[in-house]
């Protein structure tokens, strides 16, 4: 059986995968530099726990995608709106699972 997203799986595990490692490197060198996590706002916090939970979610749609798993449409549509807003990487992959998805209607 062909899998007809395995593009759009590819894009948004490799997105996903790069997101991901970007904002542990960020995350761990900021909180380094700075002395405490304490020191934060809270807004700033917030925002960048919600980055890695969204960029996570698209590095776990990606890999069920490719393993072919029906329910994962559910989440990989709303994950695909979200990225649309990273610009330019994001937006590559979720315009390209939207284009697979929407292909055919």
């Amino acid at each position: 059986m062909d899998n007809q997203f395995k593009v759009s799986g590819i894009a948004f595990t490799i997105y996903g995968a790069c997101a991901v490692l970007a904002s542990l490197c960020s995350y761990i060198f900021g909180v380094t530099q700075l002395s405490s996590v304490q020191s934060l706002p809270v807004s700033i916090f917030l925002l960048i726990n919600t980055l890695l939970a969204i960029n996570f979610l698209a590095l776990l749609c990606g890999v069920y995608l490719l393993k072919q798993n029906e329910a994962v449409h559910k989440f990989a549509l709303p994950v695909s709106i979200i990225i649309l807003l990273s610009v330019p990487f994001g937006t590559i992959a979720g315009g390209i699972y939207l284009m697979q998805r929407f292909k055919n209607i």
